[in-house]
């Protein structure tokens, strides 16, 4: 198309590359509501809003043709309306509305053998939140993480925005004809907003027939574990005639059956009932024919083993359920792959095992038929081997192959740490079919998606410049199909590639036959972006510094590659940075070239400045500069944790001041001795999780154990400290010969985490120690509170549930005056149940100072202020996962309209302060142990003796609004 057709604007041409044709592509799918919107530009103020029309206008090519031709219209009315001074547009907006028929466009469905399968195209999921409601009878049920893995359900998006969702025919909400029949109803809900107001919804019902049913069934499908087994009447008639047991039999299948309860024997033997079972999220369910058990990969009841070197998620179980005249035991034993995946530069090497001893013996075992399969599809003998697959069946393990990148998978661009890479995804399944002395027949399968580790291709830039024709020609390759460029950093200005066109930069894109790209960049050498510095009486260096701008779609992840292109001689000696590390501090020695000291220094992110030189130990001479760093100053990067070391790596750039350019780029990355984890002999453990490079924007507040109501004690912005014990918040043991190993991770809270840190503890079984003691008139030991260094938080809560919590980034908090504040005070760090916490005085003032006027009592010797109209209120604390010692925290309630000065009501900021008072509860003797409320004639007897019990609080500023 080039620029052979153009837009006037005020007297300034304005070719298609600046109105973004070549930028957007259409997109099927979807219906275009139009408005007339009417923009009035003022030749006098330049070419400043005609950029803003440009915005505009490209929203008018946005799925409508890339032929310029549509431009005509425009050229026309400009060139009517600039001889009044003015540009008048009258732009058709195209926005996209979801509808029932977009949805219906974009959907299809099929039936995969006893799984469903519906799957949603880019076109009306990509930019939008999507939920799945499953119609149970008369109402639908929003399918969360929690209740897909325990009603059979999956529902991912891959790269490029397509959606599937699989259900298993057993599924929760599918209406069962006979086991043959199955029919799920769901209601799709697509939405620009994350609470999904202004939701399109659209229903839809997939029917599937599936009656081929083998006696055992297992499904592994991405998220749960799924064994269905077939549920038989007995065949014994002993004492009744042909036609009587006929009868009894018909009876028999018609009877009412339910399931009684769930015996589970990993890691130690447990009996659930069928509702404490299902509570646990596990889901239970019986057919006409068939008893069903479904189970996440990581409950409790579930363990890790290794068979034949391949990781399995086992449980194993056996399931009881009642007919009316008779108790039967089903065997409900699951095993699936946790992993099993191996990769190579070339290949993907899935493996799993061929006997699974938890569900079958190898004496028993008779294989029928092996099947290999991608997206949930069986593949003939003949597309398996066309497409370069192999499936080997071997004695201990079955193992298929796949080449990266074969038919079947897709690649996709990825950055990592502003590093250009790829990835490749293929879902490959895998049906196993044998006989043992148990079952007729089991079917085995496995659903498995892969994507592989993320696989570095740096972009080359090739610098082809010929200096006697004074014009940098630089290639840019190569890349996927999904990036696109976006503009062009020279120096300190970034231009699109419209206005570097524009100035005579010729900036092209270029495909080779299997549709990657490259770019070719030319640019003059008189360009003000071309630094040129004599360097010899006869010869000029001429720098073209760059910055690629890059954006993968349809992501819109931005990455950058910098380059400096060079066209003649270089004979500056640069500076050179070398440095070593200490046990706590990196040493950095900067060695300067030959044209002395002419150059900024960028430590991490940040330019050197006089103060964090003072603070670097920064000194130099006219040959060196050094620098003494601690690991872990601002400017230092984690790049690993460990239990009891951190590496972190310091970045130091050499700039040059003159001519913009990098004369050094240094990183150092060192090893750190720092105790992260402690192993208490009391069960506690004590863990320390510290933000990482990879993780950028990881909130350490937002961290968790595995189970997520385990909570940092105290954060910051780069660590999380956590405290718990070896028997709670998911904490997992296992024995390995003389030691008993506890371990759990901190995560993030997300359904992918890209942040894991395993905490582990070890504890010897059996360990003999050799102790003294003396047996002189031994008083008889009586157990007393120890009573250490105090640490006591006021937090408040969101509502009067306490169920959540303002945090640190919250403040200041604003309030309406009619709105109640709920406190909690809380002890930390102690598991003594014999410690009481009590609140001595609480009072409110109108700034920081604890010791500030005005102020207003609300807790006055440990009860409500009994000259206030309205007063207090104190909440009990009841026993819970979070609050294991109820002694060890006070909740009162306070009545914002209670705070008044010159006999208005308060308005503004508020800071609210208590005592805080320890005591015995088992003591008789302890005084401050009689109750809520504390008499005034106490405090005379406490205030001497107790003060090294006492602790002051603070809360963070609240708002008062009108």
């Amino acid at each position: 198309m080039g620029d052979r057709c153009a837009l006037i604007i005020d007297r300034s041409v304005i070719t298609c590359a600046q109105l973004g044709c070549l930028l957007y592509k259409p997109r099927s799918g979807g219906l275009l509501a139009s408005t007339a919107i009417a923009l009035v530009f003022p030749s006098s103020l330049g070419f400043v809003y005609p950029r803003v029309l440009l915005w505009l206008l490209r929203f008018y090519f946005r799925g409508r043709s890339q032929d310029c031709a549509a431009l005509a219209p425009f050229n026309l009315m400009m060139e009517r309306f600039l001889h009044f001074g003015a540009v008048v547009l009258l732009l058709l907006m195209a926005t996209k509305v979801q509808t029932q028929s977009t949805i219906a466009d974009a959907l299809k469905s099929q039936c995969l053998d006893n799984v469903m399968m519906m799957t949603l195209d880019s076109s009306v999921v990509w930019g939008n939140y999507l939920q799945i409601d499953a119609l149970n009878d008369t109402e639908f049920i929003t399918i969360t993480p929690e209740i897909a893995a325990q009603c059979g359900f999956s529902l991912t998006v891959d790269d490029w925005g397509n959606a599937t969702f699989l259900a298993s025919v057993l599924n929760c909400f599918s209406k069962n004809v006979e086991d043959a029949t199955f029919n799920l109803s769901v209601r799709i809900r697509i939405s620009p907003n994350v609470d999904m107001s202004t939701a399109s919804m659209y229903n839809y019902s997939i029917s599937c027939n599936y009656s081929t049913w083998a006696a055992r069934e297992i499904l592994c499908e991405r998220n749960y574990m799924e064994v269905s087994v077939r549920r038989r009447v007995p065949t014994l008639k002993q004492g009744l005639q042909d036609d009587d047991w006929a009868a009894a039999f018909t009876e028999a299948t018609k009877a009412a059956y339910r399931i009684w309860k769930v015996v589970f024997y990993l890691p130690v033997q447990k009996t659930m009932t069928a509702e404490e079972a299902k509570e646990s999220g596990y889901g239970l369910l019986t057919t006409p024919s068939r008893l069903v058990l479904r189970s996440a990969y990581n409950t409790s009841e579930s363990q890790l083993q290794m068979l034949d070197s391949v990781p399995m998620a086992v449980v194993r179980a056996t399931t009881f359920y009642k007919q009316k005249w008779m108790v039967m035991l089903v065997d409900s034993a699951v095993a699936c792959p946790a992993d099993g995946v191996t990769f190579t530069e070339d290949m993907i090497t899935w493996r799993i095992p061929y006997i699974i001893s938890p569900l079958v013996t190898p004496q028993a075992f008779e294989p029928t038929n092996i099947s290999l399969g991608i997206n949930g599809q069986k593949l003939d003998p003949t597309t398996i081997q066309n497409r370069n697959y192999s499936l080997d069946v071997g004695p201990a393990v079955i193992t298929a192959q796949f080449p990266v990148g074969a038919l079947g998978g897709y690649y996709k661009s990825r950055v990592r740490n502003n590093n250009y890479g790829i990835v490749y995804r293929i879902e490959p399944m895998l049906e196993h079919q044998w006989k043992d002395d148990v079952y007729d027949e089991t079917k085995y399968k496995i659903l498995h998606p892969i994507t592989t580790p993320f696989m570095p291709r740096p972009p080359t830039v090739t610098n082809d410049t010929v200096p006697a024709n004074r014009l940098f020609n630089v290639t840019l390759d190569s890349f996927l199909p999904d990036v696109e460029l976006v503009n062009i950093t020279f120096g300190n200005e970034t231009l699109t590639i419209p206005e570097a066109n524009q100035l005579g930069y010729n900036v092209q894109e270029h495909r080779f036959p299997n549709g990657s790209k490259w770019f070719t960049l030319q640019v003059p050498f008189e360009s003000p972006h071309v630094s040129k510095e004599p360097t010899s009486p006869d010869t000029t260096t001429y720098i073209l510094p760059l910055v690629y701008g890059l954006n993968i779609v349809p992501q819109n992840t931005p990455f950058t590659y910098p380059a400096v292109i060079i066209a003649s001689l270089k004979d500056i000696v640069p500076p050179s940075v070398t440095g070593y590390c200490s046990l706590t501090q990196f040493y950095v020695t900067i060695k300067l070239g030959n044209l002395g000291h002419n150059f900024v220094i960028f430590v991490g992110k940040r330019q050197l400045t006089p103060s964090m030189a003072s603070d670097y130990g920064y000194t130099e001479n006219s040959t060196y500069i050094w620098m003494t760093l601690p690991y872990n100053c601002a400017d230092a990067v984690f790049e690993v944790i460990k239990s009891s070391e951190l590496r972190s790596r310091l970045d130091l750039t050499l700039v040059d001041e003159e001519r913009h350019w990098v004369s050094a780029s240094f990183s150092l990355s060192c090893s750190f001795p720092v105790k992260l984890i402690e192993c208490l002999s009391n069960g506690t453990m004590p863990t320390i999780a510290v933000k990482v490079e990879s993780v950028p924007d990881l909130n350490p507040g937002s961290l968790t154990l595995r189970d997520p109501r385990c909570t940092p004690l105290q954060y910051d912005s780069v660590t999380a400290v956590f405290r718990f014990n070896v028997n709670t918040c998911g904490t997992t043991r296992k024995f390995s010969q003389n030691t008993m190993i506890y371990e759990n991770e901190v995560l993030m809270t997300t359904s992918d985490p890209q942040y894991r840190f395993l905490v582990t503890c070890y504890y010897k079984i059996n360990d003999t120690k050799v102790v003294r003691f003396d047996t002189k008139n031994n008083l008889p030991f009586v157990p007393e509170p120890a009573l250490g260094q105090l640490v006591v938080v006021m937090t408040l809560s969101v509502d009067g549930s306490y169920n959540e919590f303002y945090t640190t980034s919250d403040y200041p908090v604003v309030k309406y005056l009619r709105a109640p504040l709920y406190f909690e005070v809380r002890l930390l760090y102690s598991s003594d149940p014999q410690v009481e916490l009590f609140l001595e005085d609480c009072w409110a003032t109108g700034s920081a100072d604890r010791n500030s006027f005005p102020k207003w009592d609300v807790i006055v010797d440990s009860c409500e202020n009994s000259l206030d109209l309205y007063k207090t209120v104190f909440h009990p604390v009841s026993k819970t996962t979070r609050v294991p010692f109820p002694s060890h925290l006070k909740r009162f309630e306070v009545k914002m309209f209670s705070f008044t000065k010159d006999d208005a009501a308060l308005k503004g900021e508020i800071y609210f302060h208590c005592d805080v008072v320890i005591c015995d509860a088992n003591s008789p003797s302890d005084k401050l142990c009689r109750g809520q409320c504390i008499p005034s004639k106490q405090r005379q007897v406490r205030s001497a003796d107790y003060d090294h019990r006492r602790a002051y609080v603070s809360s963070g500023l609240i708002l008062l609004e009108p």
